[in-house]
């Protein structure tokens, strides 16, 4: 029934998008990372779903006028490590493997972001499109963990329907996505039982991530759920409550699930770890000898195949030694401001929303998603650190997303404003020629 519903629910949204502007970015997002495509009785499976409802967005916000495209100092970052990503695949070790990884990522990178920038530009689609793309990937997760959960749990170790990406990669986005969703709750109605689907819904995510056995999701979401805590506005109750559900989770989960955090300590003895510190040790000796453009793009495993390391060559497993071994120090550098200035600015959204909402309680929204974000993305930032993260593009966007709520919430508040003196001097001038 549900890949019957599917089906019928892809071509309707592709057509809806042909009518409908803002419409057409909901279901972009949508497409991209829910994938429904993947639940269709293969359908849809070998369609280009994606490139179609990119192209149905652009075509929709073109021929209404809303394509009016704007470049904040974010996305000339972003842009900058794009042309960067694109010399280093010219001058890589490997060009083959180089083009090959860039035809599958930038070409979408280079215009989904500038079509977003030039579209989104009130709160309330914002809110559709956090919904349609950290939403999206909640109910795979959500699939998941209920099915999983149903059969006694099991371990998360290859690609699932509806995500690219192993079982590490997978754990450390819905990290990210699980933040997001907490934020998001803010939008839902004021009903218990609502609220308490939700936070069940929730529940089920977070066992996804731990049936993926990932010891940096799993680290990544303590990060996430302590900062979060701690930066709340009670945060010893708040702390004291995270240790009461951890110890709980701890006695209900079966402990063959956190085994491998057990490892943690013996760094030494840990086969994944030791590699991990050789190919951090190889990307350091590859932008060594290239500083300026790397090896190039997905160049780590054959440049170090070629010249015959004397270790186990794997990915760098991580995204900052990958980033610095692939396309050198400036590469890195670019990668590192983006970062910095994605958590710059969720931190002076959530910042200047602190006091605005006693004002406009109908923006507690934007409040709590740039406090869960600049939390979710300081604790993705922290399990990048062991994986490769680089061409996983949900976290990309979920930034992009972030960096929206400051300037559209100013653009409403300011036209709230203006509509309040708008009534006021409309109210002066019906006193001033009222009958003494």
């Amino acid at each position: 029934m549900r890949d019957l519903l599917l089906s019928l629910m892809i071509p309707a949204g592709l057509i809806w998008g042909v009518f409908s502007a803002p419409g057409s970015i909901v279901v972009l997002n949508w497409i991209w990372f829910q994938r429904p495509y993947d639940f269709s009785y293969g359908v849809w499976n070998s369609a280009p779903l994606f490139a179609l409802a990119l192209g149905v967005a652009i075509l929709s916000n073109i021929l209404r006028g809303q394509f009016r495209p704007k470049f904040p100092s974010i996305l000339i970052v972003f842009i900058c490590l794009l042309l960067w990503i694109t010399l280093s695949a010219m001058f890589a070790f490997d060009p083959d493997v180089a083009w090959q990884t860039y035809s599958r990522f930038v070409p979408s990178m280079w215009v989904a972001p500038i079509l977003l920038f030039a579209t989104i530009r009130d709160l309330r689609l914002l809110k559709w499109v956090f919904w349609a793309s950290a939403g999206g990937l909640g109910v795979n997760a959500f699939k998941t963990g209920v099915s999983l959960a149903l059969q006694g749990g099991a371990h998360v170790t290859q690609q699932i329907p509806g995500f690219v990406g192993d079982n590490n990669v997978f754990g450390l986005v819905l990290c990210l996505v699980v933040a997001i969703l907490l934020g998001l709750r803010s939008t839902l109605p004021r009903h218990r039982l609502i609220r308490m689907l939700f936070l069940g819904s929730v529940a089920f995510v977070l066992m996804t991530i731990v049936f993926t056995k990932s010891r940096g999701a799993l680290a990544s979401l303590a990060v996430i759920l302590v900062l979060g805590a701690a930066l709340s506005h009670r945060p010893l109750r708040n702390l004291a409550i995270l240790l009461g559900l951890a110890g709980m989770a701890y006695l209900i989960v079966p402990s063959e699930y956190f085994d491998r955090l057990g490892t943690i300590g013996e760094l030494a003895a840990d086969g994944s770890a030791r590699g991990r510190f050789e190919n951090w040790g190889l990307s350091w000796q590859e932008a060594l000898r290239f500083p300026f453009f790397g090896v190039g793009p997905e160049n780590h495993v054959p440049y170090n195949h070629a010249i015959g390391t004397d270790v186990q060559v794997r990915v760098a497993h991580s995204v900052y030694f990958q980033v610095l071994g692939e396309l050198g120090f400036p590469g890195l550098f670019l990668y590192l401001t983006f970062a910095v200035m994605g958590l710059r600015s969720l931190f002076k959204t959530w910042r200047m929303m602190v006091p605005v909402v006693d004002r406009h309680p109908d923006l507690v929204w934007v409040r709590d998603t740039a406090y869960w974000l600049f939390c979710g993305y300081v604790g993705y930032l922290f399990g990048a650190a062991f994986l490769n993260m680089l061409w996983i593009e949900f976290p990309w966007y979920a930034i992009f997303y972030g960096t929206m709520l400051r300037p559209l919430t100013e653009a409403e508040l300011a036209r709230r404003s203006d509509s309040a003196g708008h009534d006021r001097s409309m109210g002066a001038g019906a006193r001033s020629s009222s009958p003494v």
